[in-house]
Order: structure tokens, then C-alpha cells, then sequence
């Protein structure tokens, strides 16, 4: 389970009492699922396929955006992969939709130029697949607490090269990680837009969340239609995401 324990001063103070109250209603949520309801809420992400009545509740949630997953052929977990039968479900029931890339991006090893490389082309294959619309971003996953001058150029190269063939193709490049991978990517230009990853312990999110520089930022881990999701807070109206 992953807690957030970060509360902002002055007019974000709100926040602080949202974060911490998801905090305690996680970790009841394994056993009686919790299907938040809040105005600053507007997107899930999860790693399953959804269907109907999960979509279903997430509108009665006033959720606006379903956040789903690209990966390779040989995915991490089985149904991870956004295809277009899903795709088409999502959108004709009237929300929007964004991507993020993740295969094995838990390991530092992940990110190298060669594997940057790969992760963009099959990331344009499933964008093609789903027709997602020039102009819209997809995120790449930096999931962990990578700082050291070491770990970070291996990013940077990892990101180059996604950045080059994403902008060819007419994409935005998005990172989720750490507040200091989406400073570093974003002061770099290496990346576009910022989801702030969950975790608070990971390097720089007390400093970069209250700069708003994010698009999202990941709440906890919850239970709910049936799925386990995370809820994102959203700045502003456009994180990258496409639909009609």
C-alpha cells in the first residue's frame, strides 16, 4: 500500500486533510472497497481491463478520465495492455482517455537508450491501435527512488529517445516518477508533462508538489467497482489525455 503523508500549506491545506484521510480509508480498503467522490478528482489509473460496471461507477464517481497502461507483447500482467475493443468501451460511454508505458520501468536497468528506443516504436504500435490523436501524451514510468548522477543520465537517455520518435510521431512525452525525475526530465525538455508518482518518501515530492508544475498527482492505492485503482488529482484541464 503505498500512504501519502505530505500536507500543503495555505490554500492547497485542503488537500493535506484529502491525502491523509485516503491515507486511513486504504488501508481498510482490501477487505470493504472505497470509491471516492471529490471535485479534485477527476482520473483512475489501474493496470486491469475495465468493463461496464466499472465505468459505470467511476461516472457515478464523477470520474472523468480512465488511465490505463501500454506495454509489450509479453506484458507484466495479464489484460495490462489498453486494446481497441476496450478502448472503444471507454470512449462511447463518454470519457476521455490517457496512456503510460510501463515494462519492468521498477528496475533501473530498464533505462537505457536501447530500451527507450523499443518502448517508444511499441508505444506508437498501440497508440496507431487505439487511434489516439496527435497531440496527446503518453506518460513512460519511472518507478522508483532513483537520484544518483548515475541513475539519472541512464534516464536522460532512456528519455531522449523516446522523446525524438514521439515528437516525429506527433506525441507528447510524459513522465511518472519522483518529483525530482520530473524536474530534472521537464527543466531538461526531455519531457512534457509531470504525473507526480504516489509514493512521498521518493526523492522530491514535498518540493515539487507545491510548485503545480504537475499535471496529476497519484493518490493511494484503493479498492473500488471491483478493481484496484489509484485517483489522481488533476491541475488543470489537459494532462494528455484524448477522446471525442
Amino acid at each position: 500500500m503505498r500512504s501519502i503523508g505530505f500536507c500543503a500549506a495555505g490554500a492547497a491545506g485542503s488537500v493535506c486533510i484529502l491525502f491523509a484521510s485516503l491515507a486511513i480509508w486504504t488501508s481498510a480498503a482490501h477487505s470493504a472497497g472505497y470509491c471516492v467522490q471529490d471535485p479534485r478528482i477527476e482520473a483512475v489509473d489501474l493496470s486491469a481491463p475495465v468493463d461496464l460496471s466499472f465505468l459505470n461507477q467511476m461516472k457515478a464517481n464523477g470520474i472523468n478520465t480512465i488511465i490505463r497502461y501500454y506495454d509489450h507483447e509479453d506484458e507484466t500482467l495479464p489484460g495490462k495492455t489498453l486494446r481497441r475493443a476496450e478502448r472503444d468501451l471507454v470512449i462511447m460511454n463518454g470519457f476521455k482517455i490517457a496512456v503510460v508505458f510501463q515494462h519492468h520501468n521498477d528496475q533501473i536497468a530498464s533505462f537505457t537508450s536501447l530500451r527507450g528506443r523499443q518502448d517508444a516504436e511499441r508505444s506508437l504500435a498501440l497508440a496507431d491501435e487505439n487511434s489516439q490523436l496527435n497531440g496527446s501524451a503518453i506518460y513512460f514510468g519511472v518507478d522508483g527512488p532513483w537520484k544518483s548522477a548515475y541513475e539519472l543520465a541512464n534516464i536522460f537517455s532512456y528519455f531522449q529517445e523516446v522523446k525524438a520518435r514521439l515528437m516525429r510521431a506527433g506525441y507528447r512525452v510524459g513522465v511518472y516518477g519522483s518529483g525530482l525525475v520530473c524536474n530534472a526530465l521537464l527543466r531538461t525538455r526531455l519531457a512534457e508533462l509531470c504525473w507526480l508518482a504516489a509514493p512521498t518518501f521518493w526523492p522530491e515530492f514535498h518540493d515539487y508538489y507545491p510548485t503545480k508544475q504537475w499535471r496529476l498527482v497519484q493518490m493511494p492505492t484503493t479498492q473500488c467497482g471491483g478493481r484496484s485503482v489509484d485517483f489522481n488529482l488533476a491541475n488543470g484541464t489537459d494532462y494528455g489525455q484524448f477522446g471525442y
